[in-house]
This record gives C-alpha cells, structure tokens and sequence, in this order.
C-alpha cells in the first residue's frame, strides 16, 4: 500500500547534484510567524515523499487555507527509486498568506477518474508573535530608564495598499507620538484605502522589543575613515 512518508514545506528546494534522490532544502518551516497578513512571499517548496510505490503513479494534491478554502490543485507524478521511494518537489510562486490560521495538503491517489484518500498533512501554521505581559511597575521601570528601549516608530506599507503607514508605540500610552506618526487604537485595527489593516502582530513584534538595551552607533572602521576622508 502506497504511504505518504513526509511532506515538508521551506523556502526554497532542489535536486542535489551528486545523490540520486536527494533533495536539497532551504529554509524549512513549520510555523510562519509575521506582525502583518497577507504575507506574500516569492515562492514556496514543497517537498513530498512516498513510499512502496510499485508502478508509475500519479497523485492530486489539494492546497487548503485556515478556512478548508481550497487555494489550488495539481497532478503529480513522482520519481521512484528501485526500493519503492518517490519525490517529488513542488513549487509555488509568489505564494501568499493571506490569513492567519493553518495551512493544509489534502493527498490522494489517482486511478483513471477515481480518487483514494490517502492523507491530509498540516504544511505551516500562520500566526501573529506571541503576546508579552508587562505590569505597570515594569512600563514605568522601562520607560524611567534612558539605556532601554521604551518607544519604536516604523514605517511599512500593508499588501495591496499604496498608503505608507507610520505607526509608534509607546511602552506608556500617555507618552507623545512624533510628528507624522500614529498610535495603535485600542481595537489594534486600523481603516486604510477601504481595508482593515489589524495592528495586533505589531503590536505584539514591537512589546517584545520593549526593555531591550537602545543598540549603540558602531565607531566607523579605517576602511570608512578613508572613505569619508577621500571624499
């Protein structure tokens, strides 16, 4: 009987040079962790393999959001070895995750019209950062402290919208905002160009940077001290 083996999902993957069979795969992932959705990327791999394959074999695979939304569907047709072991490298270009939640393959066997379920596999989990907790006692600790990170200004623009957004959040909500900058509301969402833009992953990114040491100005090296001298 024929059994999917593994299903791993990375950046990038390719056939290695030397081994037959091999597989060469960058930055394999389990969980996608970002402050903003949709998070587009350039492109994803992904790499199957299946085993006890007796004849040339060909598979469907269902690609599925959070939602059991159906992303997209394919045919494959993987390269066996002589013990019964096939691989097969998927990839999909400019993937994007458009919502939070879990992301999943549905696999099945295809014989002329008929299809056998064989295996729905979870590809990654897509999710904001964690939330930190922070007292008042600490906020007030950070914020008295000139050596600590107590506010962080930062500018992006959201998937699909021409607006740049600056936002600053303050680790004691009653401290100023620059000019030209805005806070998180208390609802952490945001209307921009007719979307909603949630502000919660951000939120969160930037509380964890809260208390980190304020990096220091590097003394330039000799190298651009010549530079700057010759310019």
């Amino acid at each position: 009987m024929i059994k999917v083996k593994s299903v791993v999902v990375a950046c990038a993957a390719q056939l290695n040079q030397h081994i037959a069979g091999a597989v060469d795969i960058f930055g394999a992932f389990d969980n996608m962790i970002q402050p903003i959705f949709p998070f587009p990327m350039e492109k994803i791999s992904v790499v199957l393999t299946f085993e006890n394959i007796t004849k040339p074999t060909t598979f469907e695979i269902r690609l599925n959001g959070p939602d059991d939304e159906l992303i997209s569907r394919g045919e494959l047709q993987p390269m066996v070895d002589p013990l019964g072991v096939g691989k097969k490298i998927i990839d999909i270009q400019h993937f994007l995750i458009k919502d939070r939640g879990r992301y999943t393959l549905d696999i099945f066997e295809k014989n002329g019209d008929e299809l056998k379920f064989l295996k729905t596999e979870i590809l990654f989990t897509a999710e904001f950062p964690p939330p930190r907790v922070l007292t008042d006692e600490q906020r007030k600790e950070i914020s008295e402290n000139p050596e600590l990170i107590k506010t962080v200004k930062t500018e992006f623009k959201p998937f699909g919208v021409e607006q740049t957004l600056k936002i600053q959040h303050n680790v004691i909500s009653d401290m100023p905002l620059e000019e030209g900058y805005i806070g998180i509301p208390e609802n952490e969402v945001i209307e921009v160009e007719g979307q909603n833009i949630v502000l919660t992953g951000l939120k969160r990114h930037i509380e964890w940077m809260f208390g980190n040491p304020i990096p220091k100005e590097q003394a330039p090296t000799t190298e651009e001290k010549k530079e700057t001298e010759n310019n």
